[in-house]
């Protein structure tokens, strides 16, 4: 079916959405897995990008892209969106054993800081090194399943885990935090 085809169908709400769906899924899979690491992460921003393309159906215009082009930038939009949200909400439990310092988690007020210090610090690791820190300290992983997960040995996660945790005490403690 053409794009042409798709797009009077979207508009007229007469099965468009599915013969879009059809179409371009997997493209805007890949799209998704661009921006996003997790799988599970990916397919809700690809049904979000369908969900925009639903709601946004009438102000389609094959004079100024085509329906590949306006899907493709739905998909863009749509995963950036859902790793902007990722970070907003994502919050990260490091134990304090597990960094080499003592960290007050007692006192309410610093808690709250120093849980925002430690976000913004985790959050400024590269990735992949961020995606394995946060598997290995707030989900729990093993060590050899994080190394499946990404197709590394299991010592490179090791030695990613070794020198990122360095690097977060280090700018823990330039970032304020309260020990």
């Amino acid at each position: 079916m053409s794009d042409e085809e798709i797009t009077e169908l979207l508009v007229t709400d007469n099965g468009g959405l599915e013969a879009a769906k059809e179409k371009y899924t997997s493209l805007v899979m890949k799209i998704c897995m661009g921006f996003l690491s997790n799988n599970d992460d990916a397919e809700e921003a690809c049904a979000d990008c369908f969900i925009r393309l639903w709601k946004t159906r009438r102000e389609i215009n094959a004079a100024k892209s085509s329906l590949k082009t306006y899907i493709c930038m739905l998909a863009r939009h749509a995963a950036i969106d859902k790793s902007r949200s990722k970070d907003k909400f994502e919050t990260i439990s490091v134990e304090e054993n597990d960094i080499g310092i003592d960290v007050d988690y007692e006192d309410e007020a610093a808690k709250n800081i120093n849980m925002q210090v430690i976000a913004k610090c985790i959050r400024e690791m590269s990735s992949p090194a961020r995606e394995i820190f946060i598997d290995r300290y707030y989900f729990k992983m093993s060590v050899k399943d994080i190394a499946k997960r990404y197709d590394l040995k299991p010592k490179k996660v090791e030695n990613i885990l070794a020198r990122e945790k360095k690097w977060l005490k280090s700018a823990l403690l330039k970032g304020g935090i309260i020990l």
